[in-house]
């Protein structure tokens, strides 16, 4: 579904991103690791059309979308959150909820069906006329996942979407993502956490000083002596 090739990005005299090249398949959970400063949101935001990427290719479902407008590369289905999470915050949660409809030409009944469904999916029925700025750090992360989901996107990347929240809203966002994956929805998550990590993907891709520095199954990776010198220190 998703094929990176070789992307490189630089900042001034800093390579944040350095040839880093891997594939996700529909119904694939993959975490994206490393240590702060790997280059792990830049990964996101190169893919989602953030920031250009000076070198390399990225293809969504065969097509080249390297340095696309955002807009464009989220019509063709990749949806995203932020480490930050970014709400209307002026506007209710339901609110939030339909912006992310207005150009899918849907009915107004596949709408409100659309969001009633992830308003009760996502513990938020309870909060729909609340302006997102009343909501928690927990719940603005459930809303803006939500808000992702709205598009029913085939690809959705996750950035420390458990940064700020309880463990019922890790569950909840948790049992979401598996949900999409049974469904054949591609997700990438950015995460520290390292008692969640493992409950919501197997397979990580390692980042070191913007490389891909290991990648495979994420129990086995976890005793890796490279991996821990390289979080920890020798």
């Amino acid at each position: 579904m998703l094929r990176i090739d070789s992307i490189s990005k630089t900042f001034g005299g800093l390579r944040a991103v350095d040839s880093v090249s891997f594939r996700v398949n529909p119904g694939e959970i993959i975490g994206l690791i490393g240590p702060n400063g790997a280059g792990k949101t830049t990964i996101f935001n190169m893919i989602s059309g953030i920031y250009r990427i000076d070198s390399g290719s990225v293809f969504f479902k065969g097509i080249d979308i390297t340095n696309q407008h955002p807009t464009k590369i989220s019509r063709l289905g990749i949806a995203r959150t932020f480490q930050v999470p970014r709400t209307f915050n002026h506007m209710t949660v339901e609110e939030n909820l339909i912006v992310a409809t207005l150009k899918l030409d849907l009915g107004k009944s596949e709408t409100t069906e659309r969001v009633e469904v992830a308003l009760k999916q996502m513990d938020l029925f309870q909060h729909r006329y609340r302006n997102a700025s009343e909501l928690s750090g927990g719940e603005r992360q459930l809303l803006q996942f939500a808000r992702a989901t709205m598009c029913q996107p085939s690809l959705i990347i996750l950035d420390e979407p458990f940064a700020g929240s309880n463990p019922s809203v890790i569950n909840l966002m948790i049992d979401k993502v598996h949900a999409l994956a049974n469904l054949g929805t591609a997700c990438m998550v950015i995460s520290h956490d390292v008692v969640s990590l493992p409950r919501i993907c197997k397979q990580v891709i390692v980042l070191l000083e913007g490389s891909v520095f290991t990648q495979g199954n994420l129990s086995d990776i976890r005793e890796d002596p490279r991996v821990i010198s390289a979080y920890l220190g020798t």
